[in-house]
């Protein structure tokens, strides 16, 4: 049987339960940002970075634990998954869009900083596209959405199918994988790929 990625708000309840500083969309960035930088991550040490600070006891850190394990299950095999199937941990589309957004900017704020968690710490010395993508995931760090409209659903779907896709592409550049297709390289240009 195979493990799915836990509820976005589910998670985010466990990590405020326990007083974590980060919340669910950015641990499984900070977690897909380590497993591009290093191939392999033990769950322990990612725990470990997504509790720092903290001290979980009781059932409280039962539930969080159990739905971190779960997220390092799903996450894990997502990446590595040969038909591209990885998920990001952001709110379900029934929530309001500047929520969604503001999780999908803490998604790209945690692959970064997992990144340099994992030992990437000179940019430079990346490729030159990883090293634009990088660039680019800090820009949607960065971004906040406005009041939500139809321009801007759509505008979000872009942008989650951009994160997604460009955390595969540094993965597949740091960490490279045999897969059943290459990974489509998100090019800025509306309904146009090139692949990889």
């Amino acid at each position: 049987m195979t493990q799915s990625l836990p509820d976005h708000d589910a998670l985010e309840t466990a990590l405020a339960e326990v007083d974590a500083e980060i919340g669910a969309a950015e641990a499984q960035g900070l977690l897909a940002g380590m497993l591009s930088a290093a191939g392999e991550v033990e769950a322990a040490r990612w725990i470990a970075q997504v509790l720092a600070g903290t001290e979980p006891k009781g059932d409280a850190a039962r539930r969080c634990l159990e739905a971190l394990a779960a997220v390092y299950g799903a996450t894990h095999r997502g990446m590595d998954d040969s038909n591209l199937e990885f998920q990001l941990l952001v709110p379900d589309d029934g929530e309001p869009v500047g929520r969604r957004a503001e999780a999908l900017g803490a998604w790209a704020h945690g692959f970064i900083y997992g990144l340099g968690v994992a030992g990437i710490a000179d940019e430079s010395k990346l490729p030159k596209e990883v090293s634009e993508i990088i660039g680019h995931l800090g820009e949607v760090s960065h971004a906040a959405s406005d009041d939500s409209g139809d321009d801007d659903e759509a505008a979000y779907a872009e942008l989650l199918e951009f994160v997604r896709t460009a955390a595969l592409l540094v993965r597949e550049h740091l960490q490279p994988r045999r897969r059943d297709r290459p990974v489509p390289v998100p090019d800025g240009q509306q309904g146009s790929q090139r692949t990889h």
